[in-house]
């Protein structure tokens, strides 16, 4: 029986063997490189993010749950799209694991839908109540709201030169100031935009 199990796997075997070598990043992580549309990509982010609506006075823990579970979703299904590795911290370099498809110059495109799926979910997340934002499964989903965004961020940067500090300047432009709970983001914008511009971002006077 043991004989036969072996024979058996012998085929599979010789599949994985087979198969193509991932390309790997700099993490040391295997991505399996691909060509993406990075404006459709993102615009699909942006269109399930600002489906979700800042929640009113009535809103109770499962819908707070429910709605950032949502945002959590789309930033993931995003971030696996552009070859992210989503579980990588912060504080690491990200490298894209997807072949960007040329079509002209897409900052400013880039730049303004995320632009506006950051003010969505910095509207979410200020509409939450606080008693609910300290509730171990919705602190646990902000969390990770703010980490998949940060490495989106850091990841499209890295075919999009100057994307980071173009955001910045926008979110400045219209006026956002963003909650606290997302500590990565602002970590990151303050980093290119400077304690002064960031400041803006904090809601602080320097």
């Amino acid at each position: 029986m043991r004989f036969s199990s072996i024979l058996f796997a012998l085929p599979l075997l010789g599949s994985v063997f087979a198969a193509p070598a991932p390309v790997n990043d700099v993490t040391g992580l295997a991505l399996n490189k691909r060509s993406v549309d990075v404006v459709a990509t993102v615009q699909e982010l942006a269109n399930t993010v600002h489906g979700c609506q800042p929640l009113g006075a009535s809103q109770t823990e499962v819908d707070v749950e429910v709605t950032l579970g949502i945002i959590v979703g789309a930033l993931e299904k995003c971030g696996n799209t552009l070859g992210i590795d989503l579980s990588l911290g912060v504080d690491v370099d990200v490298v894209l694991g997807a072949i960007i498809a040329p079509h002209g110059d897409i900052k400013k495109t880039v730049a303004d839908i995320l632009v506006q799926v950051i003010i969505d979910i910095n509207a979410i997340v200020k509409s939450c109540k606080t008693e609910y934002k300290n509730n171990p499964t919705c602190a646990a989903l902000l969390v990770r709201i703010d980490v998949c965004l940060t490495l989106i961020l850091k990841g499209l940067e890295t075919i999009i030169s100057g994307l980071i500090y173009l955001i910045g300047t926008l979110l400045i432009s219209l006026g956002c100031v963003l909650d606290g709970v997302l500590t990565s983001v602002l970590h990151l914008l303050i980093g290119l935009l400077g304690n002064l511009l960031g400041a803006i971002l904090c809601g602080c006077i320097l």
